[in-house]
């Protein structure tokens, strides 16, 4: 029971939190998203479980310089323009392992000022 609480909590925390937040596995494949999120991007958690995290930005493959895919974690995080909303964020990556392997990537985007919808 107090697992379940916890996790709570932590979803009302992430939530409450205007940067966006999302979980994705080693495919890209997204399975949690924040508030700010799914309001930036005007979509509902159902819509985007399943969904590959490069489609969400309106991409067609993956980045050319994806973090998770390649061989070093830059931790400061890397400007990206996300097609999607015509905005510049900075996307911080934090792989999360399991048995030597990536399992899930949690990424913190964080608008870069002065960047406005084109």
């Amino acid at each position: 029971m107090m697992r379940d609480y916890a996790e709570d909590i932590l979803n009302v925390v992430l939530d409450e939190i205007d940067d966006i937040i999302l979980i994705h596995d080693s495919e890209h494949t997204l399975v949690w998203m924040n508030r700010a999120g799914l309001s930036k991007f005007k979509v509902t958690l159902e819509e985007i479980i399943g969904k590959r995290c490069y489609t969400l930005f309106g991409r067609n493959s993956r980045c050319d310089d994806c973090e998770i895919t390649g061989t070093v974690l830059q931790r400061e995080g890397r400007k990206r323009l996300i097609p999607a909303t015509g905005e510049t964020y900075y996307c911080h990556s934090v792989p999360l392992y399991k048995d030597g392997k990536i399992d899930l990537v949690v990424q913190h985007l964080t608008k870069v000022n002065g960047t406005n919808k084109q």
